[in-house]
């Protein structure tokens, strides 16, 4: 149980209480032509000279919504800030509570606080929101209860609108998380830049230094096998360093959709006779197969980054001697492209993360090829970025399908707002 206030302590209570008493006479006083008339008969010709005294223009003057109230939360002192926050005058607001002029959610709140404080006397400070005539705001609120010489326990209060603080906070925290964003995306480059571009030219170096040596030995079947490596390495650098430069661009805003008439069969083709060299290196084959001339209207340079970027990750997990089998089909309004390979496939779990690249972890090829996960989340952004979409269905050791649908014609509208 807790202690009985000492002597001191009561007399250090009962000073505050008398200073508070003393306060609220003053200002109540400001508000009447008559001193003498008692605190809680205000009528609407007192409160309608409220000018006349200077302490009710220093209240007057107070930013912050300041009221008074009785025991049942009745308001009997309001200056002119809390009339301006209700909108109302002060003939409308004395001997009300102004429940009625907000939700019940609201109303319950703070007729709970008021009685709170006005029987238990311990101050309260409280974010809520308010709600008047459908506009919701912020406020901060401040209640204390304070005793008069006879006993009488009244609620003082003051309401502050926090409503452009708190905004400005949302706006600060979401700018916060879009630059903590841009500083990762920025750290990721800087490590692909780092680290991943390494390999590849280390392997130019690694076998354009073989050659030289043994260039002399070497039957020339032998040497044009080498020479094609060096060319497909070379190649698939040349496309990650394009990936990062669209990524980068994208990243930035930098990136524009610009929608010319596209031939699909010719632009797949025209990939595929990119991909060969590389495929060919494993033994891979590389099919295409489409019944249908089929004509869009898409960013034709873009669309052939996403089919680089999903036929070279098939070619990259397809065993030596495997198959990658491309398809294209109109259906309806939407044009569907497929690249099937017959690889080691993928889990559940590294689909759901496939697309990520924050999240997603890079994996050795089938002849310890290394990557960047970049490919994949590029070429998802790109399409969305098209109008349409991106699949993939995989299982461990079937090998995995990528599936894009495209609309025949993407509108000016929604390349504007890509």
């Amino acid at each position: 149980m807790k202690d009985k206030p000492t002597r001191q302590e009561l007399e250090i209570q009962i000073s505050e209480l008398k200073r508070q008493n003393a306060t609220l006479k003053s200002i109540a006083n400001g508000f009447h032509e008559n001193e003498n008339e008692p605190f809680d008969s205000f009528n609407k010709k007192n409160l309608q000279n409220v000018s006349i005294a200077p302490t009710a223009s220093i209240f007057n003057n107070m930013g912050d919504s300041i009221f008074v109230k009785d025991a049942q939360s009745r308001l009997l002192l309001v200056n002119n800030a809390f009339c301006e926050l209700f909108n109302l005058s002060r003939t409308e607001i004395i001997g009300k509570t102004l429940a009625e002029n907000v939700p019940a959610d609201e109303r319950e709140s703070f007729l709970k606080i008021d009685k709170a404080v006005i029987a238990e006397g311990i101050e309260n400070i409280n974010e809520e929101t308010l709600t008047i005539n459908n506009v919701t705001k912020i406020i901060s609120t401040r209640k204390s209860r304070f005793i008069d010489s006879n006993g009488k326990k009244f609620l003082v209060g003051a309401i502050r609108d926090i409503t452009e603080k708190k905004n400005a906070e949302r706006a600060l925290k979401e700018n916060e998380n879009r630059y903590r964003k841009l500083n990762a995306t920025k750290d990721k480059l800087l490590s692909i830049i780092a680290h991943d571009l390494r390999s590849p030219f280390n392997n130019i170096i690694g076998l354009s230094s073989l050659l030289q040596k043994r260039s002399d030995s070497f039957e020339d079947k032998q040497s044009e096998k080498y020479i094609d490596i060096i060319n497909a390495t070379a190649k698939e650098t040349l496309v990650l360093l394009d990936n990062l430069l669209n990524w980068a661009k994208s990243q930035t805003g930098e990136l524009t959709i610009k929608l010319e008439k596209t031939t699909l069969p010719s632009t797949i083709e025209q990939v595929i006779s990119l991909e060969n060299k590389l495929a060919a290196t494993k033994e891979i084959i590389l099919n295409y197969s489409s019944f249908d001339k089929i004509e869009l209207y898409t960013d034709q340079n873009i669309l052939k980054i996403v089919l680089r970027n999903l036929i070279s990750n098939a070619i990259k997990f397809t065993n030596y001697g495997g198959n990658i089998n491309v398809k294209s089909v109109q259906k309806g309004d939407l044009v569907e492209v497929s690249i099937e390979d017959d690889g080691v496939g993928m889990s559940k779990k590294t689909v759901e993360k496939l697309f990520d690249i924050y999240t997603t972890k890079t994996l050795l090829g089938t002849a310890n090829e290394v990557g960047t996960g970049l490919g994949l989340a590029l070429s998802k952004e790109f399409i969305n970025k098209l109008g349409g979409e991106i699949m993939v269905t995989s299982e461990v050791g079937k090998g995995s399908i990528f599936t894009i649908l495209l609309p025949l014609k993407m509108s000016s509208a929604e390349s504007k707002v890509q």
